[in-house]
């Protein structure tokens, strides 16, 4: 990072959003969770809040929710962007905060509220520095990431290529870190993220003459284990892989034996290669039942790719944190999580990183909770990087 960066940031905070400012912002948005697709009410205050930020201009994302808007420098130099998640979870929240979600059933239990609250105030800082910016700034409120369907459907837009945006960084809370810790690894560092869905179909019978019909359930049962030997056994020990199967379901009463039965589950990899052997061993194995008189299927859901780190980038984001006081570098190392982000490395070399927000407990629980005194210092990284990379890319 810059000398210029870092003292044009520091200039910049005593006019941007102060830190009880943010920390408002981020009350209102924990308490007023909204699902994928269904973040109307976010949307609005997101806009709102932009359009009361001088310097900073307004864009259509082209999509029912999530907002886009830009800070403009040099409008002849080069374009980066930053990018936060809104959607929050189908949870009952249990943090015992006195904001909690006053929403039943809906909460913000994987941090995104922590997320576009600290690009709110990246905005306000970059806009009071944006006579010095060497170029232009994207922010993208992206909806839906819980779906995996936001980051590909704001892609499908076009907006983010029209706008010519060449890099594109993205953040993720992290409980497992305490505050102030960073983590941006290099390389592959989340998992893609299939779902697989088996029906088997036998023949049903009264459950007193088993001999009478196909009893699904103890070949399905039998699959199970079958399933379980795939990453152990197919799979090299050196290329990580997840294969749970999460739900069986059969039958309907006590004295019927079922016709059907079904497994559903999800797989986690990190390699393309090994993503599509799992799915064929996992096909192969399920329609081996046929061949005991059984009717198989097998729907296989590709969600996410795994995100990889762009290696310069990496270092860039590196220098950014050992930058900024009270700010720790650490090494966290890759999760089998999916992130949509995966989406954006197609259009742009990209970049995620994970923030401490004080140690909790785990992501998608009802008793999370993000430290609310991390969102500045959350801001002022977020600021730094989208400064630091113009310059690097406006250097060249």
């Amino acid at each position: 990072m810059s000398i210029s960066a870092a003292a044009g940031n520091r200039k910049a905070e005593a006019r941007g959003a102060s830190a009880k400012d943010l920390v408002r912002l981020f009350r209102w948005f924990h308490e007023n969770p909204e699902l994928a697709l269904e973040e109307v009410g976010t949307t609005e205050r997101i806009r709102e809040t932009l359009g009361g930020i001088d310097g900073v201009e307004p864009l259509d994302l082209g999509l029912p929710t999530g907002a886009l808007a830009r800070v403009v420098g040099d409008p002849a130099g080069p374009v980066v962007g930053l990018r936060a998640d809104i959607d929050a979870l189908p949870l009952r929240e249990q943090s015992g905060l006195a904001y909690a979600s006053h929403h039943e059933g809906r909460m913000h239990a994987c941090g995104h509220d922590f997320h576009l609250t600290a690009l709110l105030g990246a905005a306000s800082l970059l806009s009071a520095q944006r006579d010095e910016l060497p170029g232009t700034v994207i922010l993208l409120f992206q909806p839906a990431e819980e779906t995996s369907v936001g980051a590909r459907e704001v892609v499908g837009t076009g907006r983010l290529q029209e706008l010519g945006v060449q890099e594109l960084f993205g953040e993720h809370v992290s409980a497992e870190l305490p505050g102030g810790s960073i983590s941006v690894d290099d390389g592959a560092i989340s998992a893609s993220v299939d779902r697989f869905l088996i029906r088997v179909r036998g023949r049903g019978c009264h459950a007193a003459h088993p001999e009478l019909g196909r009893d699904p359930i103890p070949v399905t049962a039998r699959l199970v284990g079958s399933l379980q030997d795939i990453p152990s056994r197919v799979v090299s020990p050196f290329a990580p892989v997840v294969l749970s199967v999460t739900r069986f379901t059969s039958g309907t009463t006590w004295n019927i034996v079922p016709e059907t039965a079904e497994l559903e589950g999800t797989v986690r990899t990190f390699d393309t290669a090994v993503r599509s052997v799992v799915e064929g061993e996992v096909r192969a194995r399920a329609q081996a039942l046929e061949a005991e008189g059984y009717v198989t299927s097998v729907d296989w859901y590709c969600g996410c790719s795994s995100v990889v780190n762009d290696p310069g980038l990496t270092e860039l984001v590196r220098d950014v944190v050992r930058s900024q006081d009270g700010l720790t570098l650490v090494e966290e190392g890759p999760s089998t999580g999916g992130e949509d982000f995966s989406e954006y490395q197609g259009i742009a070399r990209t970049v995620f990183l994970h923030t401490g927000v004080g140690e909790s407990t785990p992501l998608h629980t009802p008793t999370f909770r993000a430290d609310p005194a991390q969102l500045a210092p959350a801001a002022r990284l977020l600021a730094s990087i989208a400064r630091a990379a113009l310059e690097d890319l406006a250097a060249r």
